[in-house]
């Protein structure tokens, strides 16, 4: 009905423009005036005709992308949480939500609002919007550089658990890498989409987009060669396309007037560290998290399992499973210390309220939003629910430690290529010092099936996410300085979901449960 009465419209539109210049009454009066609407009758079909040819040839796109959409949609279905799993299943159903909507929209405004209004009429919904698909392509870059994967692994899935990306889907990742200043990266992902030409359902503007972007972006890292086959690829593509003849005369000058094939500085990705020490330790975080750095046994020779009885009254009735990590540092990991009934509780409270995760501005000390920090977040005093006040109890029973002053449970669910960089738990700055983090307890909620370990740079231990288990350290010397070798970050979830909890216990109070040692100064 709705196409029917735009059909119906348009027709009126076309007969008024090709009739109004001619109008005028009694044309029956006369053969020789009727002999004319003849001639009005044949323009008339003629746009017509060109008018149904156009339509068709939407209606006929508008089907080629109603079932690629559709094809991906029943492979979500099929499983929705283990498809999400994947970023790279993430990434393409924001897209689909996001840009091909948009696409959609372009080839016909009035079907693609007709979409949208009947689905948010029958059910309240929630589109992501372009924030979002930035940002599950910067969780995807992220995963690339962390784990040092080829775009073609990304592209077929990682590793063959989620879609394939197709030439558009790539293209998209390097616009977006071009558009935050990462001229290395967007080459490889240009030159991916380049490589998926041959899947057959590129259109020929993509075509010429990518081919422009590839040969501009191969030049400016200095491989004029390589752009100026991309450059004559596209002239053979399209040659009448304008300006491409000339830049192929100039690839083909610089090829001549050079002995050697150029070779300019290589952009590199805009995320530099700010000094030698924070690169070094940025680095070993993106090995380590690769597990490309092992402790050898001269360092773990030491470490010993055992069970803890002593901190409280309640650990000598029902010790605690603890297994050292590290040893100065203290490092452990209690076992066994969160129930399944604990974390589903612990879940579908922070659901409802979780907020993007903030960090604290080192300069200011102001909670704000980083990219360093991709997760959302919820808090929990112990008078919120019972269980909250047991597992507080129980870190007491763990630590040894008073929670009187202790912050409040923080419970952590980390989104595509979910991270935190590393960084201290400790404060620099002010009156918070006063009263530091002396000691951090991390319960995991979660078994992650690629990623998501806890790594310290500076002493090579990894902490792999298990669920029902806490890691536990101190944040500061018994001196109550502040201890720079607890540096450690998240990695990032490469397959599956990571939910944590922290407890953070600041040190004032625990005069007598730890004894400082003016000594312990390193």
């Amino acid at each position: 009905i709705h196409f029917d009465k735009m059909f119906c419209v348009m027709l009126h539109c076309i007969l008024l423009l090709i009739v109004s210049p001619v109008v005028r009454s009694e044309v029956y009066s006369a053969l020789s005036d009727l002999d004319k609407l003849i001639k009005t009758e044949d323009a008339a079909l003629k746009e017509l005709d060109i008018y149904i040819r156009e339509q068709e040839k939407r209606m006929i796109e508008l089907r080629r992308r109603a079932k690629r959409m559709n094809a991906a949609h029943i492979e979500a279905l099929e499983n929705a949480k283990e498809y999400l799993f994947n970023p790279v299943n993430a990434f393409l159903l924001i897209k689909r939500l996001t840009i091909e909507l948009n696409d959609i929209e372009l080839i016909t405004k009035d079907i693609s609002e007709h979409i949208l209004m009947s689905v948010s009429d029958e059910k309240p919904q929630e589109f992501p919007n372009l924030e979002d698909l930035e940002g599950a392509m910067d969780a995807l870059i992220r995963l690339q550089d962390v784990y040092n994967l080829d775009t073609s692994v990304i592209a077929n899935g990682i590793g063959g658990t989620g879609s394939k990306m197709l030439s558009d889907d790539c293209f998209e990742l390097g616009q977006h890498l071009q558009q935050i200043g990462d001229t290395h990266g967007a080459a490889k992902w240009y030159k991916e989409a380049y490589n998926r030409f041959t899947l057959g359902k590129t259109s020929l503007r993509q075509k010429v987009k990518i081919l422009e972007y590839l040969a501009s972006y191969t030049y400016t890292i200095g491989k004029v060669e390589e752009a100026l086959a991309y450059i004559s690829e596209l002239h053979h593509l399209v040659p009448d396309h304008e300006s491409t003849l000339h830049q192929k005369t100039f690839y083909e000058d610089i090829l001549w007037y050079q002995q050697e094939q150029v070779r300019t500085t290589l952009f590199r990705s805009n995320r530099i560290p700010s000094s030698k020490a924070s690169m070094s330790s940025l680095t070993t975080f993106k090995k380590l998290c690769r597990g490309e750095i092992q402790r050898n046994v001269s360092e773990t020779s030491h470490l010993k399992c055992r069970y803890v009885s002593n901190l409280s009254a309640f650990s000598k009735i029902g010790p605690f499973k603890l297994e050292e990590m590290h040893l100065k540092p203290k490092i452990v990991i209690f076992h066994d210390v969160l129930s399944d009934t604990e974390i589903e509780l612990l879940k579908r409270l922070a659901k409802p309220i979780l907020e993007r995760a903030t960090i604290a501005n080192q300069q200011t000390g102001k909670a704000e939003r980083s990219k360093d920090r991709v997760s959302k977040s919820s808090w929990f005093p112990d008078e919120y629910h019972s269980t909250i006040r047991t597992i507080t109890k129980r870190v007491a029973d763990m630590t040894g430690l008073s929670m009187d002053t202790a912050e409040e449970l923080q419970v952590v669910n980390y989104g595509l290529g979910g991270q935190y960089d590393p960084h201290f738990d400790f404060f620099h700055w002010g009156k918070l010092k006063e009263v530091n983090r002396i000691a951090t307890v991390l319960f995991y909620m979660s078994d992650v099936s690629i990623g998501g370990a806890t790594v310290f740079p500076k002493l090579g231990v990894t902490l792999e996410a298990r669920k029902g288990t806490a890691a536990f350290w101190y944040n500061l010397h018994s001196s109550g300085e502040l201890d720079y070798s607890t540096l450690h970050g998240a990695c990032p979830v490469l397959i599956g979901e990571k939910w944590v909890a922290n407890k953070w216990i600041r040190e004032r109070g625990q005069e007598f449960r730890r004894k400082c040692d003016p000594k312990d100064l390193e």
